[in-house]
């Protein structure tokens, strides 16, 4: 049977289309509300993934290795600058020593080295 309804006007088309959209978007709100999470099922999500990061030995593992890599790295600025500083202080002791065994041989390396500089 042929469709008898007049046509619709611009405006009574675009009231049409308007609605519609409305709707399409009150169906996609409530799915959205329906999905989202409250408070009580966030804190239990929360808990349930640290639970499970605690409980999953990969993760052990890389936290070990990140804490050993940075300690080793803090470690190993502080051992290489107390290194370096024990090595300039033997050898300026190497040098002041060369320095008095030219002056005055053996004996005065001995002597120096039994009071250090202090004279007597």
């Amino acid at each position: 049977m042929p469709d008898t309804r007049p046509p619709l006007t611009h405006a009574e088309a675009l009231d049409l289309k308007m609605d519609a959209l409305a709707d399409m978007i009150g169906n996609v709100h409530e799915l959205v509300e329906s999905r989202s999470p409250n408070e009580e099922a966030l804190r239990t999500a929360v808990r349930d993934g640290i639970v499970a990061a605690a409980s999953d030995p990969h993760v052990w593992s890389v936290a070990i290795e990140t804490l050993k890599g940075q300690a080793q790295s803090q470690a190993g600025g502080w051992l290489i600058g107390r290194v370096k500083s024990f090595i300039s202080t033997i050898l300026w002791v190497f040098v002041l020593g060369m320095l008095v065994y030219m002056m005055g041989g053996w004996s005065a390396l001995v002597t120096f080295l039994k009071h250090g500089t202090t004279a007597n």
